[in-house]
């Protein structure tokens, strides 16, 4: 019986992730998703693996050109194209988002294992129920970006660093290192997983004979992990120290507008349906480190979580999905709180029929499970439909002719390339002088949330066509300006705007 729960919780976790998997592809893509995938297909295009830019690792950016390089070759075998030329951005998403979601997946079953590792079955099923049905999880696992695999490797690490403390073998121990440097390759602060095998090294290794080998076991594979699956770390190291520092630079303080980090992550980490979940994570903590039998092991698992959540709330650029690798944690603590309420409540009244002492635990299970589950289902729906850069890619191939010319910003329809139209790419518009892109393109296509910098931008032609975003209708508010030739005046007019 409890193989079939596990598998049906897997079976779950699979469904929410590989639904709809194809949304916004090839207009409408997630942010950030271009960065990955366009050095994956430079590596397919080049045979260069240095990929010369190091605001990210290589591991992920390496995974995916492998599954780009088997999804062409798979491809060719079936007659769907005859060279890299034909290959087509639709097949290489696909296949991405397909092992993106895998690892996701992946995350539920390492879940279960942490959680195996340090409580009952009872306790590792329910926190891999829970991960399964997280709607930020399932959110994240849609997408070609670091966070997902990142996520599942620091929590083998974590995994992995319990075991080691359980066994005390320097073999177990290098093991969790190997993890951690993987986790560092896929995303630079996967690298605070190394806090889980160090914090059970120092609870469980300090008096044994071989400590300082275990200490160097653990470090040794971690630098040796990073290498592996960031090899132009060494190779290239002037330009990885450059990026390196570029990119930590950004994150050094915290930004002085909004909410401290510290509260937004835990919005995150606490959603309207879930406005329990940091006193109930806390009891769960609480009950770990009260047990004998579980003080020493819970150590590498709350040291990790503590370093990684002081990390984020010290740090600018404030996103949901950097939370990630703490929602494994988070579901196994809920989980063993929930389990020893559940526990007393039976003690405090006994039932007298074995079903109706089954009742409690259902109940805490349904409420659990429910509320982020119609969430995420809520969300697939939203995601299934055409946000407002697919509306606006539809609009520009209905009504400009192949080989137009357009501006784009980061935030904008992607791959209009794989369209016809040349493209002049920008961050942002205002980041060049209007007469910069009149003479390098036909069309702006402005995807500002401000557009009070844009006044030269939106009186440099007529706006041919605006959506706006609703609750029905994600994305940003496009507007779509037809440049005039410099030294035209010309007459605004609003195209018919999409309900």
């Amino acid at each position: 019986m409890h193989r079939i729960v596990f598998m049906l919780i897997l079976a779950v976790a699979a469904a929410a992730r590989l639904w709809f998997g194809d949304a916004g592809v090839p207009h409408a893509v997630g942010i950030d998703e271009p960065q990955v995938v366009g050095r994956a297909i430079a590596i397919l295009r080049t045979g260069d693996w240095n990929p010369h830019v190091f605001d990210y690792p290589t591991l992920v950016i390496y995974v995916h050109a492998c599954v780009a390089i088997v999804r062409f070759l798979w491809g060719a075998l079936q007659g769907e194209w005859s060279s890299l030329d034909a290959f087509t951005i639709e097949a290489i998403y696909g296949a991405g988002r397909f092992v993106a979601a895998l690892i996701g997946v992946a995350t539920v079953w390492l879940t279960y294992r942490l959680a195996r590792e340090i409580g009952s079955r009872p306790v590792a099923l329910l926190a891999a129920a829970l991960l399964a049905v997280r709607p930020l999880h399932i959110r994240e696992s849609h997408f070609i970006l670091t966070d997902v695999p990142m996520t599942a490797l620091t929590t083998l690490a974590v995994w992995l660093s319990l075991r080691a403390a359980r066994r005390h073998d320097i073999r177990a121990y290098a093991w969790a290192g190997a993890a951690c440097g993987l986790a560092a390759a896929a995303k630079y602060n996967g690298g605070i997983a190394l806090v889980a095998p160090l914090a059970a090294w120092i609870v469980s290794e300090r008096r044994a004979t071989q400590r300082f080998l275990t200490l160097a076991a653990i470090v040794g594979a971690a630098a040796a992990a990073f290498i592996a699956g960031a090899p132009y770390t060494l190779l290239d190291m002037p330009r990885f120290l450059d990026g390196f520092a570029a990119q930590f630079s950004r994150f050094a303080a915290p930004s002085g507008a909004g909410e401290p980090p510290w509260i937004v992550y835990l919005t995150h980490l606490s959603p309207d349906w879930a406005r329990f979940s940091v006193p109930l994570a806390l009891t769960g903590a609480g009950i770990l480190l009260a047990s004998r039998q579980t003080r020493r092991l819970a150590a590498p698992l709350l040291a990790f979580t503590l370093a990684y959540f002081y990390t984020l709330a010290t740090h600018s650029h404030v996103f949901g999905r950097y939370a990630l690798p703490l929602l494994p944690i988070v579901c196994l603590l809920w989980s063993v709180a929930v389990l020893w309420l559940v526990a007393q409540a039976r003690r405090l009244a006994p039932f007298q029929k074995p079903l109706a002492a089954q009742l409690p635990l259902a109940a805490a299970v349904a409420l659990l499970l429910w509320p982020p589950a119609a969430e995420a289902v809520r969300w697939l729906d939203q995601y299934k439909r055409a946000d407002t850069r697919a509306i606006a890619a539809a609009w520009l191939k209905g009504n400009t002719p192949k080989g137009t010319r357009v501006a784009v910003e980061n935030n904008g329809p992607t791959y209009l390339e794989s369209a016809g139209f040349r493209v002049a790419a920008a961050q942002v518009l205002v980041d060049h002088p209007i007469d910069w892109y009149r003479a390098r393109a036909d069309y702006l296509v402005i995807s500002a949330a401000d557009l009070s910098r844009y006044a030269e931008y939106t009186s440099a032609g007529a706006t041919v066509f605006q959506v706006t975003p609703t609750a029905q209708r994600w994305g940003p508010g496009i507007l779509i300006v037809r440049l005039a030739p410099h030294g035209v005046n010309s007459q605004l007019h609003n195209a018919a705007i999409p309900k």
